[in-house]
């Protein structure tokens, strides 16, 4: 990947953006200054540009579902010309959806356009506005950011004002979002469709995680694993009785330490620095979790453990038992509203971005030939 598409996917996963205009010209000849112009709205070519190269790196990443297998377009090679030459013709001779790869991306590029046309006419629909701290801030943090990418920018043919106004679209479609589907939105995911969601895709737990080797870190034989099954049953009946899960992760590790200590001792091998003791395993996990194991997500996640309850879990290497407690989610009260945001993006965005796309679907657009002609995409290939 190429240090300006590094530079691109920073600025825009960033919060805060500044509106600024600013391209190139062509006094001589045809005003190539804007891409296309949206009801009424001239999009800089620095945005077409930027829009374009987006669309480039999903055409070179796009798979035909129809084919089984499909190329990855052109493995770049600087190793001869001749070679450069031959990667530069796969990738143009590429056909995505029936279209060659420039018509397809220049057709994409057009569909962001009208996205960034129609996010900023609905903004200042709603009356929405940036505060002079957030465009401060901005501007500094784009200064920044154009210390080290804005070369590799501009080698394409997107200038700083350009690419601060896309990082502005950006968030203010964030803001568009949040007016509809933020906390109070007329749109917004409920507090029990958040829970449940929650819920669904992360749990609480305390575990003790018991390992089948022995002091010297062999395997345990049939006999001593029976043991340790007989010893992590006596846990959770403990537990059950009452007995505190802490007090008894506890216990366990000084076992361990002690039959670890006695192995060092017969085998005369210099004990090894000790890490510190956990007496807490209380953690969030989520549904696809390997930590502490692949086999514990699975069967807390399995529908059959509610709140309270204690199973015995083996690891699927045969490697350790883990004692496993599943514990209320919610215990920490701000669990909720430290999440609720982000869950509220997951379960909306799909409909907020259908939203996005239904504004557009009678806007006029006329494209600016002049400037379609004259921005190729060989000049993303000549930046790997």
């Amino acid at each position: 990947m190429s240090i300006f598409k590094k530079a691109s996917a920073l600025l825009l996963s960033s919060a805060i953006a500044l509106s600024l205009a600013g391209c190139s010209s062509n006094i001589a000849g045809p005003d190539i200054r804007y891409g296309a112009e949206i009801d009424g709205v001239k999009v800089p070519a620095g945005i077409f540009i930027s829009k374009q190269f987006d669309a480039y790196y999903d055409a070179l990443n796009y798979t035909d579902p129809n084919e089984e297998a499909a190329e990855t377009s052109a493995e770049i090679s600087v190793e001869t010309t001749a070679e450069e030459t031959a990667e530069t013709t796969a990738v143009l001779d590429k056909v995505i959806e029936g279209k060659a790869i420039e018509e397809w991306v220049n057709d994409e590029a057009t569909k962001s356009m009208q996205k960034y046309v129609a996010v900023e006419k609905k903004f200042d629909e709603l009356g929405l506005s940036f505060t002079d701290e957030e465009m401060e801030a901005a501007k500094a943090y784009i200064d920044s950011v154009w210390e080290y990418y804005g070369a590799s920018y501009e080698e394409i043919g997107v200038g700083k004002n350009s690419q601060l106004l896309i990082y502005l679209n950006t968030i203010k479609k964030s803001n568009i979002f949040n007016y509809y589907y933020g906390e109070g939105g007329e749109k917004a995911a409920t507090e029990e469709e958040i829970r449940t969601y929650l819920e669904e895709n992360k749990a609480r737990i305390n575990f003790i995680e018991m390992t089948l080797k022995d002091g010297e870190g062999n395997l345990m034989k049939s006999d001593a694993k029976a043991d340790e099954m007989t010893r992590a049953e006596e846990y959770v009946e403990r537990i059950k009785g009452g007995e505190d899960f802490n007090a008894v992760l506890k216990e366990y590790n000084e076992f361990r330490k002690q039959l670890e200590a006695a192995a060092a001792e017969n085998t005369e091998e210099a004990a090894a620095e000790e890490e510190p003791e956990v007496n807490d395993n209380t953690r969030v996990i989520v549904k696809s979790s390997i930590v502490p194991s692949k086999s514990v997500s699975e069967k807390v996640f399995d529908g059959t453990m509610n709140i309270g309850d204690i199973a015995i879990v083996e690891d699927s290497n045969g490697e350790a038992l883990y004692i496993v407690q599943k514990l209320d989610l919610f215990a920490d009260e701000n669990y909720y509203n430290d999440n609720a945001a982000e869950v509220r993006v997951t379960l909306k965005n799909d409909e907020f971005e259908a939203e996005v796309e239904s504004w557009t679907a009678n806007q006029t657009v006329v494209r600016n030939e002049a400037a379609y002609k004259k921005y190729s995409i060989k000049k993303f290939m000549e930046e790997e």
